[in-house]
């Protein structure tokens, strides 16, 4: 029953790390041990009160669907704190150049992050950063959606900065984590040990810096951290889910140091990109997977580099239960039906408003200032913000390389003008259902 009990536990854990960021899954998840299926009960052994309390409050829902899902009935969940700490043979230390409290991902490295055309920025400026710390871009900002790969590039800066002869400290952290510690230090009077190990170190990695909204008092000791490492010629590394200029609930004078440095983004990848991206994955775990199988994921997996993962794992781990060879028919029966609201782009927006005005795409992305040009491209201007999770840089990108204010402003003035003008609501809302009813909701 405990040889049961981890195969559960391991099918599962490499579903959840695929659906869990990585930051979390590593804080919550990394030392998580299941050796006992009690009837109807999975019971998970933690190392910590922290451990059990993150698990049970953030994801037990989560947790209780892909246990269920691996062993084909409903299991609860319950969570036991277990020290593990071997008594005679003492925990193998990290690095002493790491010093960070979060584990680095060993497979998150320079080498195994699939550049396509998607990322060449940030991937280039991560290598950049990770060679010459604080003399390349500092800060560098890398921001993009979830499972587009910011985190692995953050671990390979880290990765290969140690792997370097200098004598370089990094730490790595989340945003929640670093808000974390500084409760504990508050709490524990420990806040010069808290300072002390993210003011002095030469790379700082933070990633998710977005779940920082509205928490004031960690942005003012981020914002101190900050400048003391800026200061010191120090390397900063931050990531997000936006770009600065839309990130909500933080200070100003935080936000205008996250434009300091470089600003680079990660889109999701193109169908070529997804397809090496799968190929690279399966390489790695030693799989052969027939060539219709990646296009057939390629193809219907269009979001992220997570849920391609995910969904490679899922298949195949159906095909180990069932017994079964890797085949597109089986693929077929387990991935979801295409969604075309996923296909909805802004290239598809654009297509869809110039065929609506009898305008050509190409004059929409031109710098034409004809009355009838600048309404069409306002409209779809508005409509792929409001139908995408496109970022105001990269809806410059689309439309004829404009300044991301540019966009900013024709979005601002277009709801200015839905506003004021019933009869363009009308119009507006007739174009966002026709667009919505060929690509989905």
């Amino acid at each position: 029953m405990a040889e049961r009990a981890g195969d559960i536990w391991g099918k599962a854990k490499a579903i959840l790390a695929k659906e869990i960021p990585p930051a979390n899954f590593a804080a919550w998840f990394s030392d998580a041990e299941a050796r006992v299926l009690d009837g109807d009960t999975l019971v998970l052994e933690v190392p910590s009160v922290l451990a059990k309390s993150g698990i049970e409050r953030r994801y037990r829902a989560l947790v209780e669907r892909v246990v269920e899902e691996v062993a084909g009935r409903p299991l609860e969940l319950r969570v036991l704190v277990v020290d593990r700490t071997p008594s005679s043979t003492p925990e193998i230390p990290y690095n002493r150049r790491y010093q960070g409290s979060l584990p680095l991902n060993p497979e998150y490295t320079f080498e195994t992050f699939v550049q396509g055309k998607n990322s060449q920025l940030a991937f280039a400026a991560a290598q950049a950063v990770a060679e010459a710390p604080a003399r390349a871009y500092n800060p560098l900002f890398i921001y993009g959606s979830v499972g587009l790969g910011k985190t692995h590039l953050l671990h390979a800066i880290a990765a290969r900065t140690l792997s370097l002869p200098a004598d370089t400290t990094v730490v790595y952290t989340t945003s929640e984590r670093f808000a974390i510690e500084l409760i504990q230090s508050i709490g524990s009077n420990t806040t010069e040990q808290f300072r002390a190990k993210y003011r002095t170190v030469d790379v700082l990695l933070i990633d998710d810096v977005h779940f920082l909204k509205n928490k004031e008092g960690t942005q003012e000791e981020l914002f101190h951290t900050f400048n003391e490492l800026y200061g010191n010629g120090k390397q900063i590394v931050l990531s997000s889910d936006r770009p600065p200029d839309e990130l909500q609930g933080l200070q100003e004078r935080l936000v205008s140091r996250f434009r300091w440095g470089l600003v680079a983004d990660i889109q999701a990848p193109d169908f070529e990109t997804r397809a090496a991206i799968l190929r690279e994955k399966a390489r790695r775990r030693g799989l052969e997977v027939p060539d219709e199988v990646v296009e057939l994921i390629a193809t219907r997996i269009t979001t992220n580099v997570r849920d391609l993962e995910g969904a490679l794992i899922r298949a195949l781990a159906h095909a180990e239960l069932c017994q079964g060879p890797v085949t597109a028919a089986m693929f077929e029966e387990i991935l979801p039906k295409e969604d075309l609201s996923r296909k909805l782009t802004v290239d598809a927006i654009k297509r869809e408003v110039a065929a609506t005005y009898r305008i050509p795409v190409a004059e929409i992305e031109s710098p034409s200032r004809k009355k009838e040009i600048v309404h069409a491209r306002q409209i779809a201007i508005y409509l792929a913000r409001e139908l995408t999770e496109t970022s105001f840089p990269a809806l410059g990108r689309a439309f004829g390389g404009r300044d991301h204010t540019t966009i900013m402003h024709s979005y601002q003035k277009m709801q200015e003008l839905l506003r004021q003008i019933p009869l363009l609501q009308s119009e507006i809302d007739a174009l966002r259902a026709a667009i919505q009813k060929k690509y989905g909701p």
